[in-house]
């Protein structure tokens, strides 16, 4: 087991954000217990620290996670924001992270990946 120096925060899907995913015409998953991503941060000397920084980044983490399910940005709710994002998901915050693969980490950005 491994110590990563991050912050994990994972987001599970609110009544809302599944609505929003019902309206559209996509295949829909079998549990929604199993979606919404998890987001890597740096390690914050506060909570206020970490949340500033989860504020921050809370219109690509939203984009992210609509562009899942439609690429037409046109359908994307807004605004794009941290008070949306906390209206679409519940946020978990854990303070360390651990990494328990066997396999090197994968550093790349999402667009290389495409």
């Amino acid at each position: 087991m491994k110590f990563i120096n991050r912050c994990v925060i994972t987001l599970k899907p609110k009544t809302e954000f599944i609505d929003w995913v019902e309206s559209l015409d996509v295949e829909l998953p079998e549990a929604w217990d199993l979606e919404g991503g998890a987001y890597l941060f740096d390690e914050h000397e506060s909570e206020q620290g970490l949340v500033d920084g989860i504020s921050d980044q809370a219109r690509s983490i939203l984009e992210n996670e609509f562009s899942v399910w439609t690429e037409d940005e046109d359908q994307w709710p807004g605004p794009r924001d941290f008070a949306t994002l906390k209206q679409l998901f519940t946020l978990h915050i854990a303070v360390a992270g651990f990494d328990l693969g066997k396999e090197p980490l994968l550093r790349a950005d999402v667009a290389d990946l495409l």
